[in-house]
């Protein structure tokens, strides 16, 4: 069967993947996927405990089905699809062999400022809008255990505002479950954006380099209409269209909020974590 040509985007939680999915799906050719799927990518694992899928368990039959249903969630029928799931950074191989053809943006941000927005995600309550709009397209026959599972989170969080903290949001990395009941909040949050971003960097640096398209956040704020049209060169399509959109709601506004928000004690916790993710990134990804 043949799908449209994906644009997969490799980021962690916070990164600016959202603005940057909408932002590429403005583009007459392509379309979205509107939110992350992260219950379509763990079909036929919801059993495993965290979000590092290996390939040894992509069978063809799952291949298939994987392929199909990303494609379909698709919100329109267009030659290219977006899709930004953030759980991927942490199985890069497993996504690339589900779709060998993808072009594969990688979009960095700094690791200060997205452990204190991942933070403050943590400890916010249900966004219920979001969340009922994402309900109405969740496959409930394909992934009910996953939907109990995530469900019965969200109702912890309800009643019980206080345990907030101690439910994992965004990647599943493996061991958070034991981070989250023995570290810090924040520095759980350091811990898993590092490990989204040691293992995306890594798993990237060995495909073609001719599928991977690097972005940096803090430049694509300062000049997005110039990344659009590289990000368009690189997917094959006409890059004029961006000409036309308005991208006055795109500013660098949130750039340094980590070091202005966070305090002395915070920033001791989370540096060696966002030091060393940040070190293997620019040896192995420069910007």
């Amino acid at each position: 069967m043949t799908y449209p040509q994906p644009i997969i985007l490799i980021g962690a939680a916070r990164s600016g993947t959202k603005l940057l999915r909408d932002l590429i799906a403005t583009h007459p050719a392509a379309s979205s996927v509107p939110y992350d799927v992260n219950y379509i990518w763990r079909l036929g694992n919801e059993e495993l405990p965290h979000d590092e899928l290996p390939v040894a368990r992509l069978t063809s039959l799952l291949r298939e089905q994987l392929r199909r249903k990303v494609a379909q969630a698709a919100s329109g029928k267009t030659p290219y699809f977006v899709e930004k799931t953030v759980g991927n950074c942490l199985r890069v191989p497993f996504v690339y062999a589900v779709f060998p053809e993808a072009r594969i943006v990688h979009l960095v941000r700094d690791g200060l400022d997205v452990v204190e927005s991942v933070y403050r995600q943590w400890l916010a309550p249900p966004d219920w809008s979001y969340l009922v709009h994402k309900a109405l397209s969740y496959p409930l026959l394909d992934a009910f255990g996953y939907a109990r599972g995530y469900a019965a989170g969200l109702l912890l969080k309800v009643i019980r505002p206080q345990v907030r903290g101690q439910q994992v949001w965004g990647p599943h990395y493996d061991g958070i479950d034991q981070d989250v009941a023995q570290r810090t909040l924040v520095e759980v949050c350091a811990i898993q954006w590092a490990r989204c971003v040691a293992l995306a960097t890594v798993a990237l640096a060995q495909l073609p380099p001719n599928q991977v398209l690097t972005v940096r956040y803090e430049h694509f704020v300062h000049d997005p209409l110039t990344h659009l049209e590289q990000i368009a060169a690189f997917a094959g399509f006409d890059p004029r269209p961006y000409h036309s959109i308005d991208l006055t709601m795109v500013t660098p506004t949130h750039i340094g909020n980590g070091a202005r928000r966070l305090n002395a004690a915070q920033y001791s916790q989370i540096e060696p974590h966002i030091a060393q993710a940040t070190t293997l990134l620019e040896d192995l990804c420069p910007i």
